[in-house]
């Protein structure tokens, strides 16, 4: 039997060892978890051709990446956002200007976001694989459709 004293050294029996040892994964945990939403962070514009009123991306989301796409939007303009792909793994969310999501693929049972925006801004569509495909670190492959038209007054 170790006594005292070697336990202390050991760490075996001290509070101290042990907080200090989670206090570490704490701090790794928030370090981390920094880290994953700054790579996802990054967030592309969908550019609409001239006099046009739809535009389409693709790309490829994998493991815990969330694919972000800027939409500048009006008062006034109608919006319509699909996201297909082959695989069912692909789900998607819409956020308005101040960063409420007014959508979730995973949410609602509609394939499509279809909304009129109440203020003027950039709204952000995040391109996601579920959970379980996520943690498994699977990629798909989808299209991101949007249809931005301006409504007629009155």
């Amino acid at each position: 039997m170790l006594s005292g004293v070697r336990q202390k050294r050991a760490g075996f029996c001290s509070a101290g060892g042990n907080m200090r040892w989670m206090r570490g994964v704490l701090t790794a945990i928030i370090v981390m978890a920094g880290l994953t939403e700054h790579a996802s962070a990054y967030q592309r514009t969908v550019h609409f051709r001239t006099n046009r009123e739809e535009a389409t991306v693709a790309g490829t989301v994998e493991g815990e990446e969330v694919v972000q796409y800027k939409v500048p939007a009006r008062v006034g303009h109608f919006l319509l956002i699909g996201c297909n792909a082959k695989s069912s793994k692909v789900s998607f969310w819409v956020r308005d200007p101040g960063g409420a999501e007014v959508y979730n693929s995973r949410v609602h049972n509609a394939a499509a976001y279809v909304g009129r925006p109440e203020q003027d801004g950039v709204y952000v569509v995040g391109v996601f694989l579920r959970k379980a495909d996520a943690a498994r670190g699977h990629a798909a492959f989808f299209h991101l459709r949007v249809l931005r038209k301006s409504l007629p007054e009155g």
